[in-house]
């Protein structure tokens, strides 16, 4: 699988990740850096705690990485997520947490496929 069709099948935004990092060889570089970060593990912690201001700043965290990257499909759920936990809305959130770890995974395993 190369970089633009990772995007497509993940719904990302590979034109304007393009248009940051130039080159396929930088998106795919900073793309698998994705796989070591520690944010959805913070946030699946803080939502099983029932914390949600831990959860909230994991989902914000995430969200600024799916905005950096982007990781368009993934955004959607981890934005409504990040948002609900904002509001304190932890209950709301919850049933999102399904959505998110979907997208998550989807994303996970396409890029083991790069």
């Amino acid at each position: 699988m190369n970089v633009r069709e990772f995007y497509e099948a993940t719904g990302g935004d590979y034109e304007d990740v393009k248009k940051r990092f130039l080159t396929d060889a930088r998106i795919s570089k900073f793309a698998l850096m994705f796989l070591r970060d520690t944010s959805m593990e913070e946030l699946r912690a803080a939502m099983e705690m029932e914390d949600c201001e831990k959860a909230f700043q994991a989902a914000h965290t995430l969200k600024g990485v799916c905005l950096n990257l982007g990781f368009s499909g993934l955004l959607k759920p981890v934005d409504v997520i990040t948002e609900l936990l904002r509001a304190g809305a932890f209950e709301q959130a919850e049933p999102v947490m399904a959505s998110v770890e979907e997208m998550y995974k989807a994303v996970s395993d396409r890029l083991h496929e790069l």
